[in-house]
């Protein structure tokens, strides 16, 4: 008899995912900087609520007999890592550590936590989120630092929250095409696998891989730039997301030197959440999708032209059924029994873009809990393994932008990674200022158009 709960087995997506991840780690981190203080033991206490609220923070992955991989239950406490903040860009160089160490997927949990923490004195702490990204994505797992930050003791859990929204523990979030199964009953069950004995002897381990070396950097625009970048992208019939990509676009375009028109591509993750009726927005859970765009683009290409053109792609994909199709391919390629190496080639060869830019939209969670105040979210910070390894993650928090650029040292030097994103946030602002003269003395004053963080 097993002594352990088995949760459910791993959905297309998730499977895919943790394949990617044998091959090249695809795990991803979070970063929240907090102001106030706090102890490393009330952390810890936080921790251990939000794991018995969250099933999929006390899981492990496991093999049945017929070698389909399952979410089990395994109650590991959160490992915590803590390292005294010694300046404002460390947490930068604490992502980057992360990023090059694999988690283990038999081993639970599939989730650790760095406190880059303040002392003698200073209130400003970065809190560190690390993920296997089978058991979520970006968005819930902002859910997951408001519900750290809520569960701390120097907050107060119910200014923000009541015991039936906070309090009790989640159920075990289903797979994304166990969501969408009414829509097209006949595709999602075509490799549902058919429960069978689940031991610890069919627990496997995992090669080991080369660390992923990547560069990170970051930045944020003013209250008062944020807010002229809303107004401007109205004006111009675009939308926010659309001009980042512009501006990253047209930096890569830039550093390539060459006068000639080039082809670069664009990917855009897409939170689905909106299209499932019945998904628990606040679940740690993988509910993902990507959409790619292609962009011409001439030495002097417009950038808001490259922004309306972003959109416009984007919105012609923004249907339910072009976004669930993505689940029947991934279907699709399990029915040939891939390995890691097979299912990383896939995303090598389909996930051909220069730049991704995640964006995690405007936050809805609460800034202030109790003593602590979030101030900034940065990320995702993820690498992937495809040829251009340059992701932008992108959240926006109260009226501020927030960015984090993670290139591949495969793709760039440090110094590359900082002055491409330097670049970007400079097209940024300056596409925003141009025949906007009224304006302009407005963004020309504001001495953090890129906050240095």
């Amino acid at each position: 008899m097993q002594s352990f709960e088995v949760y459910r087995p791993l959905g297309a997506g998730e499977q895919i995912f943790w394949l990617h991840d044998q091959a090249h780690s695809l795990h991803f981190a979070l970063t929240a900087q907090i102001k106030g203080k706090f102890t490393v033991t009330q952390l810890q206490q936080a921790l251990h609520f939000v794991q018995q609220r969250h099933p999929f923070l006390r899981v492990r992955i496991a093999l049945d007999e017929a070698k389909h991989p399952w979410f089990v239950e395994d109650c590991a406490d959160i490992p915590l890592r803590v390292v005294q903040r010694l300046s404002e860009q460390q947490w930068q160089r604490e992502v980057e550590q992360e990023i090059a160490t694999p988690f283990i997927w038999s081993q639970a949990p599939l989730v650790r936590v760095v406190l880059v923490h303040s002392s003698n004195g200073a209130e400003l702490s970065e809190l560190i989120v690390i993920c296997h990204h089978s058991i979520a994505d970006g968005i819930s797992v902002t859910y997951l630092i408001r519900d750290i930050l809520q569960a701390m003791p120097t907050a107060t859990p119910s200014v923000y929250a009541t015991p039936t929204t906070f309090g009790q523990s989640l159920s075990v979030p289903p797979s994304l095409e166990d969501l969408i199964v009414d829509r097209t009953p006949e595709k999602v069950s075509l490799l549902k696998p058919i429960p069978t004995f689940i031991s610890d002897s069919f627990v496997v381990g995992q090669r080991a891989k080369q660390p992923n070396c990547s560069f990170v950097s970051s930045g944020s625009l003013s209250p008062e730039t944020t807010h002229l970048l809303i107004a401007r992208c109205r004006q111009e019939q675009t939308s926010v997301h659309a001009a980042i990509c512009a501006a990253f676009l047209l930096a890569v375009r830039q550093q390539n030197h060459s006068k000639q028109t080039q082809n670069l591509n664009c990917t855009s993750p897409i939170n689905l959440r909106p299209y499932l009726t019945s998904a628990n927005q606040e679940n740690l859970s993988l509910y993902i999708g990507a959409e790619r765009t292609s962009h011409l683009l001439s030495f002097d290409a417009d950038f808001w032209e490259v922004a309306r053109s972003a959109k416009q792609q984007l919105k012609q994909s923004m249907t339910s059924n072009k976004l669930f199709g993505k689940i029947f391919q991934f279907q699709q390629l399990l029915s040939t029994h891939p390995s890691p190496d097979d299912t990383l080639q896939v995303f090598k060869d389909q996930l051909d873009y220069d730049i991704t830019v995640s964006n995690l939209m405007r936050l809805t969670i609460a800034q202030q809990f109790g003593e602590l105040e979030l101030q900034a979210i940065y990320g995702p910070v993820v690498t992937t393994g495809v040829k251009n390894d340059r992701l932008v993650g992108v959240a926006t928090l109260g009226d501020r932008l927030f960015f984090t650029l993670v290139c591949s040292e495969r793709v760039m030097l440090q110094s590359q990674t900082k002055t491409l994103h330097e670049e970007a946030i400079h097209l940024l602002n300056e596409a925003i200022a141009s025949n906007y003269e009224e304006q302009r003395e407005i963004v020309c004053k504001s001495n953090d158009l890129l906050k240095k963080v």
